[in-house]
């Protein structure tokens, strides 16, 4: 794609879907007519873009963390809170069952999955702290990859598929070659994590992962300077290192306010940088970098999301955004005490492109 098809100065929001629960990971498909969500329903819900047409699956008996889509034969895979995977046939009708599944892939939270070998496996990583590479057409184990010492948050494959890259709660990003299967390198994001003397836990932690079109930059998102272990208040931060040297020689900051780390995280073709914040019951923003340029180059106000996905174009983005019951969790108000407000989410879909002469006129 032509980058300079891509304006982010540009960037507005043009379809938006509105589901009833909150929902945590979207992702567009290969094709790029579907679009798909995951979250606390326990539902597997996929979209046609066009139409707006609805197919939800049934599977999963908790709720979903975390997605991908195959590369072929129509799959996606899905994960939850109890270690299980289930392999589906996003463009089949809403009696669909899995293809396939991984009863036990972690012992708790499978919170990353990811596509290698140009789509020949599927990589799994969780609070185990041990990736594992899976079979993609049968969910066969293939590997296993031990190293890290806390729970692993995010998985991204390099473009020329010789190598992946996993980010865990202590700010460590490891690096393995893909097929062998062996460590290649440890990068250093330890500024993403905290733990002072007074917390009961670590807080923070590499919660993105994103590597740039031509490979020669990895992206790590998450924040810095946690306040406390309550509602971890603390600073975004986007981490930029040299593929090459592995040397760290970016650090990117929000102008908004945000309480949350960067969880969704994508470079564009135009070698620009877009992640989204995190900001409880207020707003936050979705911001677009242009290092070595620190501040934002360009920003737009909403509330959080939790997960962003660039279209097969390169021209579009998809986020599932927040929106706030009422409390500061998925319970019941103060003057409804009997009933449950749960969050729900808007998933919404920005062009990265001026809006069309006719249209400007229209208007």
């Amino acid at each position: 794609m032509n980058p300079a098809a891509i304006d982010i100065k540009s960037v507005r929001v043009a379809r938006e879907f509105k589901h009833e629960a909150q929902l945590f990971r979207a992702r567009f498909s290969p094709c790029g007519k579907y679009f798909a969500a995951v979250g606390v329903d326990a539902l597997v819900h996929v979209w046609n873009i066009e139409t707006g047409d609805l197919k939800s699956f049934k599977g999963h008996k908790t709720w979903i963390s975390s997605m991908a889509f195959g590369a072929s034969s129509n799959s996606l895979y899905t994960a939850d809170y109890q270690g299980v995977i289930h392999c589906w046939n996003y463009l089949g009708d809403a009696n669909t069952r899995p293809r396939w599944s991984i009863a036990s892939a972690d012992r708790d939270n499978v919170r990353a999955l990811a596509m290698a070998g140009n789509g020949r496996f599927l990589l799994s990583a969780g609070d185990d702290a041990v990736i594992k590479a899976w079979d993609a057409k049968n969910g066969k184990p293939v590997a296993q990859l031990p190293g890290h010492s806390e729970c692993i948050f995010s998985l991204a494959v390099h473009p020329g598929e010789k190598h992946l890259v996993s980010g865990d709660l202590l700010g460590t990003i490891r690096k393995w070659t893909i097929g062998d299967w062996k460590p290649a390198g440890k990068l250093d994001a330890a500024t993403l994590h905290t733990r002072k003397d007074n917390f009961i836990a670590d807080v923070g932690g590499v919660r993105s992962l994103a590597f740039s079109p031509d490979g020669k930059r990895l992206a790590a998102g998450g924040f810095r300077d946690a306040k406390s272990n309550s509602f971890c208040p603390g600073t975004p931060a986007v981490l930029v290192f040299d593929w090459g040297s592995g040397k760290r020689n970016h650090e990117l900051r929000l102008k908004a306010k945000s309480d949350g780390p960067i969880n969704g995280l994508r470079f564009l073709p135009d070698g620009s940088i877009v992640g989204y914040g995190e900001h409880l019951h207020s707003a936050t923003e979705m911001a677009f970098w242009r290092p070595p340029a620190s501040p934002p180059a360009h920003s737009l106000t909403g509330h959080s999301a939790y997960d962003l996905d660039l279209h097969p174009d390169g021209r579009r983005l998809l986020a599932p955004v927040y929106v706030s019951g009422g409390t500061s969790g998925n319970g019941a108000q103060k003057r409804h005490r009997d009933k449950y407000s749960p969050n729900a989410t808007v998933l919404r879909i920005y062009n990265l492109f001026p809006e069309p002469a006719e249209k400007q006129a229209e208007g």
